[in-house]
């Protein structure tokens, strides 16, 4: 039960926020209406919508749900130099801003420079929650993002000292809480899965013409993250399935230019959808696709999880049953979970099961009830708020 008889002041200093389609920007704007619904102060201290070259104008300062929101800008650029500038900009800039703002910091793992912020702020007095969405260097290492060398060093740095003052450390599983206490052991980390508006996001039936395609969606971030080519050629050698790309991403030209090599006109590609379209959007398909790369388990955690069962989608799973991503597909029966990314052949079998409607329907309505009990943003909200 949360305590409404004792409002806090709650500050959100975050990279991207709605309009940005980022999808860490829309679930922390979930959780900042939810508590300022609870009658605490929020307030997100953010940047000009950018996320993925997309840029929209939005207000420099404006209420949105009762949560006070200012934006400035950051510089752009994908360089290597561009990068480290941007990441001095926003640990500066950030700083600067939380300077004279009261009560409690929420920051982000990603970008360093933010976590890096609130840490100076702490010396200061200030308290903050760090929230650990993904484990880098180790995650960037793992999928070759990143190399060894002064650069990891200073992550994993930063990191640690993000870690080390923290009020709170939060994760999304088990597997990344031990990551992080063997890198802080004196951190206090507790474990709270991302979260969804299950009011805004419902099934949506689905009612295709006899003998329309059985429509595969893989919506957000296409990363190294994500390992999708396998997925493209199960479905591009299949009849009567389309497979649908909705978002952008490092990896999207690669799959575009695998599609038109083969000629699979049925792997078609669509840009973001704003948060208004998002439940419309995940309703568009009969399978929902989602994929975590080999060696990113214990580090990082798919955000789009919860958005997928709350829609009631089955989902295609591109991980293995030993990760705690595709333990969770098998134990709760949501999903078909292929061990191998790349093997197309298991991918396609995967997919031929899926034809069957009737196992679409079961494992759609445990998806459903798995995200009420469990992914509702009002217990986010119950263990930001305690925590804060």
């Amino acid at each position: 039960m949360h305590n409404r008889s004792v409002p806090k002041r709650i500050t959100f200093l975050l990279p991207y926020f709605p309009p940005d389609v980022a999808a860490d920007g829309q679930l922390f704007a979930l959780l900042a209406r939810e508590l300022a619904a609870r009658g605490h102060r929020v307030q997100v201290l953010t940047y000009r919508p950018r996320y993925q070259g997309l840029s929209e104008r939005a207000p420099r300062q404006e209420m949105m749900g009762g949560v006070s929101v200012r934006r400035w800008w950051a510089p752009g650029g994908k360089s290597l130099w561009a990068r480290a500038l941007g990441a001095w900009w926003l640990m500066c800039s950030g700083m600067c801003r939380a300077l004279f703002c009261r009560g409690t910091l929420i920051v982000p793992s990603s970008p360093p420079g933010l976590a890096l912020a609130a840490w100076q702020l702490s010396l200061l007095g200030r308290r903050y929650v760090y929230v650990l969405h993904d484990i880098h260097p180790e995650l960037g290492l793992a999928l070759g993002a990143l190399k060894p060398g002064a650069a990891a060093a200073l992550v994993r740095l930063a990191g640690n000292l993000a870690m080390g003052r923290a009020r709170a450390v939060v994760t999304l599983t088990e597997g990344m809480k031990q990551v992080a206490l063997a890198r802080c052991p004196r951190a206090f980390v507790e474990v709270q899965p991302n979260w969804v508006d299950l009011d805004a996001i419902t099934p949506r039936p689905r009612e295709p013409e006899r003998g329309a395609p059985l429509i595969i969606q893989y919506s957000g971030n296409m990363g190294h993250l994500h390992d999708l080519e396998g997925l493209t050629r199960a479905a591009g050698r299949l009849a009567g399935v389309e497979l649908h790309y909705v978002g952008r991403g490092v990896r999207l030209e690669e799959i575009k230019a695998l599609a038109r090599r083969e000629q699979w006109n049925h792997v078609k590609f669509f840009d973001y959808r704003p948060l208004s379209e998002l439940a419309a959007s995940l309703g568009a398909c009969d399978v929902a696709a989602i994929a975590l790369s080999a060696g990113a388990d214990r580090l990082a955690m798919p955000s789009k999880l919860q958005g997928i069962l709350a829609s009631g989608r089955p989902l295609l799973c591109l991980a293995g049953p030993d990760t705690e991503l595709g333990a969770l597909v098998d134990r709760e029966a949501v999903g078909l979970t292929v061990k191998n990314p790349a093997d197309t052949d298991e991918i396609a079998a995967a997919i031929e099961r899926l034809r069957d409607p009737e196992l679409r329907l079961a494992m759609g309505q445990r998806a459903r009830r798995l995200a009420e009990d469990r992914y509702g943003v009002q217990r986010a909200a119950d263990v930001y708020e305690r925590l804060a």
